[in-house]
């Protein structure tokens, strides 16, 4: 059951119960004309919503915003084995999801309701012919799961700001969750950080009363001895007087007073160890390395590149896989599924560093599994006539010609070395 459901115990298996009827009649009529009404608002507390955390948050901001934003920025093709397939169905996940969003825009969407409310749906738009016309995304917090305990499909219910709330099946939703422990619906991380975040505000709080308050040194005043009530109130008076007649230069103190300046900060050292470990356990419930959430304290690697790879190994590999099989298992059929996939281009990420994207180019040259006509494309430069042949170091020619030319003879020819005797 979601974490956000309040106060009704039992309440999913009496819902089961009461409709199954309705579901039953739902699986028997046409699929349904899903153009929605928007589903922008929710009724529960500000304080429980990941979009206000997402606002109010500079840590679950920046670790969010990272992975959507690497995500966004993988494009993401139908592949028939490794030849890109050129249809309305890769229009519509690689260009324009649906007429207000860019596939960037959509993913992004997706991935940023996923880390902050523990689900990423999105609803499959048909057009009257049945023909799939489009993706938009719902809000997850006027979504759950409702699994049938007959058959044990899986149901979405789906509340809308207006009118009564209505079922899909599974087949017509895209889901991804972030984390689940029974396949289908997502644990909100934020929930999971919930005590970290709170102590980091108070933390943030307490710096910011002490900043208000400034840095200008404060004064102790000593007394010989216990004083009453009214001799305190003189001894202080006469003492802001003299500070104030003179500027705080000359300060005459009688009877054996003493006065003390008392320095106080406004940051405390041991608030930056505070917000080091905030950090930390935001990049672990995130599977984001620290030095991502800026905390290079451990931080080992020589090499941009080195730093990237951990990121695209640890946090978006896992990803990016869960949504290349749900938009496998959902937009494309059994038959399909035999020679097509979607795929994200996980190297994408890579074009900012020249260097390294040059040094894989030239290994692929040389290697012999990337023509440089291949490469050129890779920077948008038109192709080279003589740029089509795979080439292999010797240094370099056309495979071609090695494999006509064993021995390096121009005609063909017998080589020269011979071979070395082998055991009968």
């Amino acid at each position: 059951m979601s974490i956000f459901t309040f106060g009704r115990k039992g309440a999913r298996e009496n819902e089961i119960t009461t409709l199954k009827a309705e579901i039953a009649a739902l699986k028997a009529a046409p699929a349904p004309n899903t153009r929605i009404r928007r589903l922008v608002t929710s009724w529960l507390p500000h304080f429980l919503r990941g979009d206000y955390t997402l606002q109010n948050s500079e840590l679950i901001f920046s670790a969010v915003s990272r992975i959507s934003n690497a995500l966004s920025a993988m494009p993401v093709q139908l592949y028939r084995g490794s030849t890109q397939v050129k249809s309305d169905l890769n229009d519509l996940i690689s260009v324009e999801p649906n007429p207000n969003m860019t596939s960037c825009q959509f993913f992004k969407t997706l991935e940023a309701c996923k880390c902050t409310e523990g689900n990423a749906y999105a609803i499959k738009l048909f057009d009257p012919g049945g023909v799939l016309i489009g993706l938009r995304p719902l809000d997850p917090l006027r979504v759950r799961p409702v699994m049938e305990t007959g058959s044990m499909e899986l149901w979405y219910r789906i509340a809308p700001e207006q009118g009564a709330d209505y079922y899909l099946h599974n087949f017509y939703v895209l889901h991804v969750p972030f984390m689940s422990t029974n396949g289908y619906s997502g644990v909100n991380p934020v929930s999971v950080l919930f005590n970290t975040l709170s102590y980091s505000t108070e933390i943030q709080k307490f710096s910011a009363s002490q900043l208000q308050k400034g840095i200008n040194a404060q004064v102790v005043l000593e007394a010989p001895a216990n004083l009453g009530q009214q001799q305190k109130t003189d001894m202080i008076n006469d003492f802001m007087d003299t500070y104030r007649e003179t500027a705080g230069n000359i300060l005459l103190l009688e009877s054996g007073v003493q006065a003390k300046t008392l320095n106080l900060s406004p940051v405390d050292s041991k608030l930056f160890d505070v917000e080091k470990i905030s950090r930390s356990r935001v990049a672990m419930v995130y599977n984001i390395p620290p030095h991502l959430m800026g905390d290079y304290s451990d931080t080992s690697f020589s090499s941009q590149e080195q730093q990237m790879l951990e990121f695209l190994m640890l946090t978006m590999l896992p990803i990016v896989t869960a949504y290349e099989q749900e938009l496998n298992r959902k937009l494309l059929s059994r038959e399909q599924r035999r020679t097509m996939r979607f795929k994200f281009d996980m190297d994408a990420i890579l074009r900012a560093d020249a260097a390294t994207r040059a040094d894989v180019h030239q290994k692929a040259i040389r290697g012999g599994w990337e023509t440089p006509n291949e490469a050129r494309a890779e920077y948008g430069r038109a192709n080279d006539p003589n740029g089509s042949k795979l080439l292999v170091a010797r240094d370099l020619t056309t495979l071609e010609y090695i494999v006509k030319n064993p021995a390096g003879n121009p005609e063909g020819g017998k080589s020269n070395v011979s071979k070395p005797n082998m055991p009968a």
